[in-house]
């Protein structure tokens, strides 16, 4: 989902003409960084996932924890070589956004501040793809007030399949806190506020209508088929199925708004 938005975000963000090569490297690097916090991430919560969830690699024996403790400095090391590449600050923004990650797997996934990880990075993201294609507009500016309830919302997303898992072992995330119905509300509310801001922007921002009609609309579907999953039973298969609807849903706002623009 992230690298796929650092794609799509420089595409958009370079009206379909970016430096081909820049935007490569600027997406590689971002694979390899999402796979070291990935991997670290598996690899610190492997006792715990063989009580709960035995069927993931680490605890089903698919994949070797040593592994995964080798792979996860190499990919983080090479994610920043190939930011590098593109220069000192797009290096320094790469770092400051797999650091969010390494934050959330280390000392905030247990915690009421578990959301501000995905806050931040998600924050960091755009200066970092706009760094490396060297393409920005102050109007660019109005994706943060549109992106900080979706990366709140892709939190809460991402951890509802989990939270009866989580709560058995422990854990004292957002979502475990809030229990199933607040955490749906707060989810909910994250996904509509977006609409709410882009109508706000009106009054300052030009947009291609039909562009940015069409993005709307499809968000609203995806967001209305995203309810319809959290109804499913079991819960926790439903909550997931959602969390694939509601991860492309915030990537195709996000883009087609920059689009519009």
């Amino acid at each position: 989902m992230v690298v796929g938005l650092t794609l799509l975000v420089g595409l958009a963000s370079a009206n379909g003409s970016p430096d081909e090569g820049r935007l490569t490297l600027a997406t590689v690097s971002m694979l390899l960084s999402q796979l070291s916090i990935g991997w670290s991430n598996d690899y610190l919560d492997r006792n715990r996932d063989a009580l709960h969830q035995p069927e993931k690699p680490l605890p089903s024996g698919l994949v070797a924890p040593g592994l995964l403790l080798v792979l996860t400095p190499v990919a983080f090391a090479a994610s920043a070589s190939a930011a590098a590449t593109l220069g000192v600050d797009v290096l320094a923004l790469l770092i400051a956004g797999t650091a969010c990650g390494f934050a959330y797997n280390l000392f905030l996934k247990d915690t009421p501040l578990s959301w501000t990880a995905y806050v931040a990075a998600f924050a960091l993201l755009p200066p970092f793809v706009w760094t490396a294609l060297n393409e920005y507009r102050g109007e660019f500016l109005w994706l943060y007030a549109l992106g900080a309830p979706l990366a709140v919302a892709a939190h809460v997303a991402n951890t509802l399949p989990d939270i009866e898992a989580d709560a058995a072992a422990g854990g004292g995330g957002l979502v475990v806190r809030l229990g199933r119905f607040r955490a749906l509300v707060l989810l909910f509310a994250c996904l509509v506020a977006p609409a709410a801001i882009v109508a706000l922007s009106l009054i300052w921002v030009e947009y291609t209508a039909p562009t940015l009609a069409l993005s709307l609309l499809a968000y609203g579907a995806l967001v209305i088929a995203a309810a319809l999953a959290y109804r499913s039973e079991p819960f926790a298969a439903g909550a997931a199925r959602a969390f694939r609807i509601i991860g492309p849903a915030a990537i195709l706002l996000v883009t087609g708004w920059l689009a519009a623009l």
